[in-house]
């Protein structure tokens, strides 16, 4: 599986087996829809539908690079050699970059001797597969989740930080006051 960021490029790049060289054809397909096809014998390198001025293909390699993708992108891509499938297929899934968290407090005051929960908040969609961590002013916390409960227990901790990550990118929220400690 290959992730690439929206509006970046993606590089896809075969193997040519020994006995299939020199390549006299190369047809790439994304879910067995046409991408690019090249037949040395015609001389001719043929685009199609949205790649058309977005793909270059590498016709002594067979390598494909696709550039200023969006989602549409995204899909199961396979490769033929002079006419001969090839076993390997790759997953391309184009995702946004995560944005900067926000650490929001549940509710919206933490009485002393209750427990709150902190979100790691911010707007995902198109970002998955998103992961969390925690920490502290003082250490990382061991929680992987997008939501923590704090308490008393953590009235030495002075700050709460959150972070979003996915295949492409990471982002880090701002310091957070601890709201059990005030």
């Amino acid at each position: 599986q290959v992730y690439s960021v929206e509006g970046g490029k993606v590089t896809l790049q075969p193997i040519v087996p020994d006995q299939l060289k020199p390549l006299t054809s190369i047809l790439w397909k994304r879910n067995d829809n046409l991408v690019v096809e090249w037949f040395k014998k015609l001389d001719s390198t043929d685009y199609y539908g949205a790649f058309r001025g977005q793909t270059n293909l590498d016709i002594e390699t067979g390598r494909l690079e696709i550039d200023t993708l969006d989602g549409t992108y995204s899909g199961v891509y396979s490769v033929e050699f002079n006419g001969q499938l090839q076993s390997e297929s790759y997953k391309v899934d184009v995702i946004k970059k995560v944005p900067k968290p926000t650490v929001v407090l549940k509710p919206l005051t933490c009485p002393n001797e209750d427990t709150c929960t902190l979100i790691c908040d911010g707007d995902t969609t198109g970002a998955e597969p998103v992961t969390y961590s925690w920490r502290t002013d003082q250490r990382d916390l061991q929680k992987s989740e997008k939501s923590i409960k704090i308490g008393k227990d953590d009235s030495d901790v002075q700050y709460f930080f959150c972070q979003m990550k996915n295949p492409v990118s990471e982002e880090d929220s701002d310091p957070m006051e601890n709201p059990a400690s005030q």
